[in-house]
């Protein structure tokens, strides 16, 4: 009797390791499909070739990290910029780009209390004797501690004053969010630490050495898109456009689109929203799905003003913190390359946020824009501006609050464990960079090959 119990434990271990066989092989012969085609799908796509296929809901590549053209102008959503602390990133992108883009010194600058001082306005204030007087003493007396909310570890940093002129109110109307619900340590890294020696060091008229931020790069003749379409160029055969997934099965391993088609799969990565990709996923437990009301987000409007006259200011992007101007940011086009905006022209890119469960109205938005461009100096006069467009992301910046970051660790593991994998700052669900983006991406990919 043992003798046959072994034969048959044996010859179900055979039908088993013939059956692991079968699906590994399965496995290899269908694609792994990429949702999105932003930087994060495309470098994942580049690294895999063609064992994956890309389905991108949108009319292009690019994400939120595409350049748009308007009536001879071109503009980005915001300051899209590089950073680079992964070498190896560099040189990926230097090898996809060539001699297509430049290093630039960063110039940005904050508007506050009727003055334009250098980012950040920590070490900026000193250059104006008004601000100097309201924040230097009140600096210098904070207990420099990370105690408390937000509101109170901006003011335990860098004093009352600065906390309720700047800091509180440019990110409340960033945020559109109860900054004393924010995730502590997410809060930490817009509030900077801060030290005593090199604020006495800067109003004594000493220079501080640059940071890594202090420089970015940017393509030389067009906007940040040019990324993208590189890339586009050596995939196109394998990205589908305008192809929404509107269905994942992860029992049976298939995505429906738009079409009424389904594509069965190996492996998922998925560089989308991470709320819509658990609302896609059909077979996931209700109570999972429902978990996508606990990632927070912030929605941006970004409203381009084509202006009859160059602007003589140098910006890149200037942000402000007054609670009556609608925006938040401007950037300016032309001052990252001259190739964005005919030669007799100007252009200003606004930033204006709203909570991402609701629904902006754009008409009012573009309209009180164009009133606090002007309110704000930043435009001569409402004749100056000759035309608008208007771009809306539902999900601009993610933040964690203290509930929803726990719910976003769950879910990216309860993901990994149905063969998706997450990447981008829209599929990891993280406040995140370009650099980070690509670096995810091919991470992504190279777990798969």
């Amino acid at each position: 009797m043992l003798l046959d119990l072994c034969r048959a434990a044996s010859c179900f271990l055979l039908y088993e390791f013939h059956l692991a066989l079968e699906n590994k092989g399965e496995r290899v012969r269908k694609p792994i499909i990429i949702i999105g085609a932003g930087l994060a799908g495309l470098a994942a796509a580049y690294k895999l070739k063609e064992k994956a296929e890309v389905f991108e809901a949108s009319d292009a590549v690019g994400g939120v990290a595409r350049t748009y053209k308007c009536k001879g102008f071109s503009y980005d959503l915001g300051p899209h910029v590089l950073y680079f602390r992964n070498e190896r990133i560099r040189r990926w992108v230097e090898r996809i780009l060539g001699s297509k883009w430049e290093k630039q010194v960063r110039r940005a600058r904050i508007a506050i209390n009727g003055e334009r001082v250098d980012y950040p306005i920590q070490e900026g204030f000193l250059q104006s004797e008004k601000l100097t007087r309201r924040f230097l003493d009140d600096l210098l007396k904070a207990p420099q501690t990370r105690k408390g909310n937000f509101k109170e570890m901006a003011a335990n940093l860098y004093g009352s004053a600065l906390a309720e002129d700047f800091f509180m109110p440019y990110n409340d109307k960033l945020w559109c969010h109860p900054l004393d619900e924010m995730d502590k340590e997410w809060a930490q890294r817009f509030l900077p630490s801060f030290p005593r020696d090199d604020l006495k060091r800067l109003a004594k008229g000493e220079t501080l050495p640059r940071g890594p931020n202090a420089y970015f790069f940017y393509p030389e003749k067009s906007g940040i898109g040019t990324l993208s379409q590189a890339l586009w160029e050596e995939l196109s055969n394998r990205i589908h456009l305008s192809t929404k997934v509107t269905s994942i099965n992860t029992e049976e391993g298939w995505v429906e689109t738009n079409s009424g088609t389904r594509h069965h799969y190996s492996y998922l990565i998925s560089t989308i929203p991470l709320p819509e990709i658990l609302r896609a996923s059909v077979d996931l437990p209700e109570s999972d799905r429902n978990r996508a009301k606990e990632l927070r987000s912030v929605g941006m409007v970004f409203v381009h003003l084509s202006l009859a006259h160059p602007l003589s200011d140098d910006s890149h992007w200037v942000y402000f913190s007054d609670p009556e101007i609608c925006f938040h940011r401007i950037s300016i086009p032309r001052n990252y390359s001259d190739g964005m905006t005919p030669p007799d022209r100007g252009s200003i890119v606004a930033e204006v946020s709203f909570p991402s469960d609701k629904n902006p109205d754009i008409q009012t938005i573009v309209e009180k824009v164009k009133m606090d461009t002007v309110k704000s100096g930043m435009v001569g006069g409402l004749e100056d501006i000759i035309s608008h467009d208007a771009q809306v992301l539902r999900h601009a910046y993610v933040f964690p609050t203290m509930k929803g970051e726990k719910a976003r660790e769950e879910l990216r593991w309860i993901l990994k464990h149905r063969d998706i994998l997450l990447a981008g700052r829209y599929g990891v669900w993280e406040y995140a960079n370009m650099e980070r983006a690509l670096e995810q991406g091919i991470k992504a990919a190279e777990a798969l090959c």
